[in-house]
């Protein structure tokens, strides 16, 4: 166990616009690596203050020369340099010196940063954040996918434990920059990145230990310390959740201190840029993050089992929103499960949702489906605290299922009881009940007036890939008594019309109708796509004489597959 993280002493980072601070270590929270990372004013920062294009050329190359003895790394993705402290200077005098000249967004040291996690003794026999967070109703929806993965950056993972082995694909070790598959070392040397892995994605619904928020993801692991204490440089943390995403992953976490950092916005905003996204630890010492918000990069605080916020929890404008982070079980370093509490739980808690929502519809964007995790939390008190609020995976598959709805061709159109009166199928299509498919009723025995007519729809899917059918039409009855409109689906296995619902109306009122077939979908679309439904208006009048004209319009078919299906 990690001894507990005191709390991060505050300074001013070396931000061109702000006077100049001391840099402060905390040992066990962040301490210096000698190197500092230094990022050159951007081109289009310069542009925007009116900067003349030869001006900008030589500041850049200015920008280079001037630590071109002491780089040691280049990362091209966000235009950063990891450079050596030179002899006889500290961290502070040389980021001042460097800052000073005005040539650069941000000087900072390559920190060794820790995970983040508050000690727990006792050991909890049930996952209680789940039900918080609405898994197990959203598992009746969808329970992730195994064409996905999820992504930890962290002190490894065990690579044989019961709940994670199956899941696995090759990671990285970003320490050595050696991919697993070419022999770089993931196992685990410290306990926090298998249980960090399980937090998000332990596998569920196999019988054994616990269940992460998604079942079957594919585990990816990138080690970023190669310290039994669990130390990181930021730069390795950042160039292993890089890593992660250009390497298949689609969400990667990154439970450790030091999240005011701007390398943490800036690797958020290039990750984001190639289609994935980034979580970061909002940390476990209380602070307010009220001096930074990162655009790109979700920072996640821990919530506790009263659903407010966890002691230890950072808060406030830098952090986008809570995740349960107390007590939480998960897979253990010894092949076994324990609880742990932290925002380095949270963060994960939160991937495992992310990606979760996202594997229902892999074709939205990073920024829609961030919209719907953010959207989609509960709010457990004011923004100015938590951000969006805590997450709910049920919500947001929810609403991602809504975004794989696509409309059907409306086909098909024919009476069914009464006398065609006016309209055809372009009718059925129209905006408007002007014009509309008009039947007239006639009398069926033991009934009364009855006027009905038919819809069919194509979908361009096979049955067994749908997931819902849905209908929604217009429609009025020129009555002079209350009438009633069912709605029915043809059942292409036992060949009845199945009731759906029903709605009722008086004459010249427009009404609407809607149902949806989410169970036994295939039972009601024919081998060449076709779904057909059926408006039955009846008036509960024993008269000889017609009464009423059903008249229907403005008929949408949608349908949803399963999001598994390619």
């Amino acid at each position: 166990m990690l001894k507990k993280s005191a709390s991060i002493s505050l300074c001013v980072l070396g931000l061109a616009s702000v006077s100049f601070g001391q840099f402060t270590q905390v040992p066990g929270v962040r301490e210096f690596t000698g190197q500092l990372i230094v990022r050159p004013k951007q081109v289009s920062s310069l542009m925007d203050a009116g900067t003349r294009f030869d001006e900008i050329r030589l500041r850049r190359q200015r920008s280079r020369s001037r630590v071109a003895s002491m780089i040691v790394n280049y990362v091209s993705q966000t235009d950063e340099y990891i450079v050596k402290v030179p002899i006889g200077l500290t961290e502070t005098l040389y980021a001042k010196s460097l800052m000073a000249t005005g040539d650069y967004q941000y000087v900072e040291p390559n920190w060794r940063v820790f995970p983040n996690r508050v000690p727990n003794d006792p050991r909890y026999a049930q996952q209680w954040h789940h039900p918080v967070i609405g898994s197990p109703l959203a598992w009746n929806l969808w329970t992730g996918s195994s064409t996905r993965t999820i992504a930890f950056c962290d002190t490894g993972i065990k690579t044989s434990h019961e709940d994670l082995k199956d899941l696995r694909v090759p990671g990285y070790n970003a320490v050595d920059k050696i991919t697993e598959s070419a022999g770089g070392q993931i196992e685990d040397i410290n306990g926090h990145g298998t249980h960090v892995s399980g937090c998000g994605a332990a596998h569920g619904n196999n019988g054994v230990g616990v269940s992460g928020v998604g079942w079957n993801f594919k585990v990816m692991h990138c080690r970023v310390s190669n310290s039994p204490g669990g130390g990181a440089a930021v730069s390795d943390l950042m160039d292993g959740a890089r890593w992660a995403i250009e390497n298949g992953a689609k969400t990667a976490s990154v439970s450790y201190s030091g999240v005011d950092s701007p390398v943490i916005g800036t690797t958020g905003t290039y990750i984001k840029s190639i289609g994935g996204l980034m979580l970061y630890a909002a940390g476990n010492d209380n602070r307010d993050l009220t001096g930074f918000r990162h655009a790109d990069t979700i920072v996640v605080g821990a919530s506790n089992e009263a659903d407010g916020k966890a002691g230890f929890s950072a808060y406030g404008r830098g952090c986008t929103l809570f995740a349960p982070g107390t007590n939480i079980l998960s897979t253990t370093m010894d092949g076994g499960y324990g609880g742990a509490s932290g925002t380095s739980m949270a963060a994960p808690v939160a991937n495992g949702v992310l990606a979760t929502i996202w594997s229902v519809n892999p074709d939205l964007t990073p920024n829609e489906v961030s919209d719907i995790f953010f959207s989609t939390c509960d709010n457990i008190g004011p923004s100015a605290t938590f951000g969006y609020g805590r997450v709910n995976v049920y919500k947001g598959v929810n609403l991602a299922l809504a975004t794989l709805a696509k409309d059907a061709e409306v086909t098909g159109v024919a009476s069914v009881y009464g006398n065609h009166v006016g309209g055809g199928l372009g009718d059925v299509k129209d905006s408007s009940l002007v014009s509309s498919y008009n039947v007239k009723s006639r009398i069926q025995s033991g009934v009364g007036p009855v006027a009905s007519a038919s819809v069919t729809g194509t979908i361009p899917e096979a049955p067994s890939a749908l997931r819902s059918v849905s209908v929604t039409a217009a429609f009025n009855s020129e009555s002079l008594a209350a009438t009633t409109v069912f709605v029915y689906a043809w059942n292409t296995a036992t060949s009845a019309w199945d009731l759906q619902g029903s709605r009722g109306t008086y004459g010249g009122v427009n009404n609407t109708i809607s149902f949806s077939i989410r169970n036994n979908v295939a039972s009601y679309v024919n081998g060449s796509g076709q779904v057909s439904v059926m408006f039955r208006a009846v008036t509960p009048a024993r008269l000889s004489q017609n009464l009423s004209n059903l008249r229907v319009s403005q008929v949408r078919v949608r349908y949803t597959k399963n999001p598994s299906t390619p």
